[in-house]
């Protein structure tokens, strides 16, 4: 075993011996058993590394307990030549506790690496959003998309759920929505939708792993697969074909007529009663065929529709035209905005900011100049600029204390297939949860852990970039 794992993101404080001894699996299920009072996913997780080990007497005490004046998902790990002990602020830290366990451990050879790890983010919200509405990816690759962010510590899974190309969610009352508008996708596909029953078993599954689903439906543009099902909502009423181009900005619904809201109403309600989590999203980008003043309007109509459900309200930057509730999120993409504007509303509002900036954190952007897959608007992201960047530095005029987290996103004109996922993904996504985590900054540290991760991913079948890669070609 090397003498130096590969913990990702890097915790906050380590400090460990290089010395290493034998872990059992009873020691590990003992420390399950100290976390199943209080922490029941950390104690599953636990049980799931327990499996990987040999069976044999446990090195000495164990004990997992509660540290209220550590950080939230905050953790202390001390792994010693006689013991294994963890404490955590809450469940979340002692989840995450256990996922750093599970990467000092060589589970060929039964060790693990000895010494103490004190860690907790610097961001409360760290995600990733995956857009399923140009392309849908349905229950099995998006409980292996939970699966991978958990283990990077990222605690969101914002789903692009409604879009032009897609409408990707049951909604009982409005059939139509997924009869007609689930019908195909960017590459004239079968497309497809998740059932309510299939959304609230992913949210479960994502909630034991401490990942909450964000759903979004994207108002009041990028709705024409929703006028494909229901044209009576848009502005002229006309008959709809379904649309697979990657153009963006020409569709709005009418949110001035009462049967346009009403439909609006019933999808909105609908997501909201069947969230688990306390978000829902509410699009509000790229609405290009409004003006400023009725874009307002109908944003402040659409967040106070999102509040009224009881839940949290994010939309995109653009909704700063309008009146947000006090508390909502307003997610940042792009410079292409009036940054003294945006810093000013934030405060006018009492806002929050999620930082998403395009150049950095646009999965679908071309790792670099070799590849086919993907998009370049925004500039090329390659290992490093996914990881040398600073949120905060990328909102000019927001005090730190209003940037409530990260997000990195994958919109899916080009990404096919659940390869062309992974592939923009990994290894990159490590790098941008590193960001959103707060790691200490040490690329090249960074680059050698990466490549021991790379490995375990292909591993696993999945699909990984490495420099030079042409896939598509």
């Amino acid at each position: 075993m090397s003498n130096r794992p590969a913990l990702l993101p890097a915790p906050r404080r380590n400090v460990l011996t290089g010395a290493s001894r034998t872990i059992t699996a009873d020691e590990v299920i003992a420390l399950a058993d100290a976390l199943r009072p209080w922490a029941p996913h950390a104690a599953r997780r636990a049980t799931e590394l327990s499996a990987t080990l040999a069976s044999g007497a446990g090195a000495g005490d164990v004990t997992a307990s509660t540290d209220t004046t550590l950080d939230v998902e905050g953790y202390h790990l001390a792994v010693t030549d006689d013991a294994l002990t963890l404490s955590a602020a809450d469940a979340p830290g002692a989840y995450w506790a256990v996922t750093t366990l599970a990467q000092l451990v060589d589970a060929d050879a039964s060790t693990v690496t000895l010494g103490e790890i004190d860690d907790a983010p610097t961001y409360p919200h760290r995600g990733l959003l995956l857009d399923v509405a140009r392309h849908f990816y349905g229950p099995e690759h998006l409980r292996r998309l939970v699966d991978l962010i958990s283990e990077l510590r990222l605690n969101s899974l914002h789903l692009h759920l409604t879009d032009d190309q897609g409408w990707r969610l049951e909604i009982p009352s409005r059939p139509l929505l997924t009869e007609l508008g689930a019908t195909t996708d960017c590459s004239e596909g079968p497309g497809g939708f998740l059932t309510l029953a299939e959304y609230v078993e992913l949210q479960e599954y994502a909630a034991a792993r401490h990942v909450e689903i964000v759903p979004e439906i994207d108002l009041p543009g990028h709705t024409h697969a929703l006028l494909v099902a229901y044209p009576e909502a848009s502005q002229d009423g006309a008959t709809r074909e379904p649309y697979t181009g990657t153009e963006v900005g020409f569709s709005t619904v009418d949110l001035t007529s009462d049967a346009s809201w009403d439909l609006v109403t019933d999808i909105v309600r609908t997501v909201a009663e069947h969230t688990l989590g306390d978000r829902i999203h509410l699009g509000g980008d790229e609405c290009l065929t409004l003006d400023a003043q009725d874009y307002g309007v109908y944003v402040t109509r659409l967040a106070a529709l999102g509040v009224s459900t009881g839940k949290h309200l994010t939309m995109w930057q653009e909704a700063l035209h309008g009146d947000l509730p006090t508390g909502s999120w307003l997610q940042y993409w792009t410079h292409r905005v009036d940054r003294e504007k945006f810093a000013g509303r934030v405060e006018e509002l009492d806002l929050r900011v999620v930082s998403s900036p395009a150049p950095k954190a646009y999965l679908d952007m071309f790792h670099d100049e070799h590849q086919v897959v993907g998009q370049d608007w925004a500039g090329y992201i390659d290992l490093r600029t996914a990881y040398d960047w600073d949120p905060v530095a990328e909102l000019p005029g927001v005090p730190a204390e209003r940037v409530i987290g990260v997000e990195t996103a994958l919109w899916t004109e080009t990404v096919r297939n659940w390869g062309d996922v992974t592939y923009q993904l990994l290894p990159r996504i490590a790098a941008e949860a590193s960001v959103a985590w707060g790691s200490p900054r040490d690329f090249d540290a960074f680059e050698q852990d990466v490549t021991v991760h790379v490995a375990r991913w292909e591993a696993a079948g999945e699909v990984v970039h490495r420099p030079g890669d042409r896939r598509g070609a």
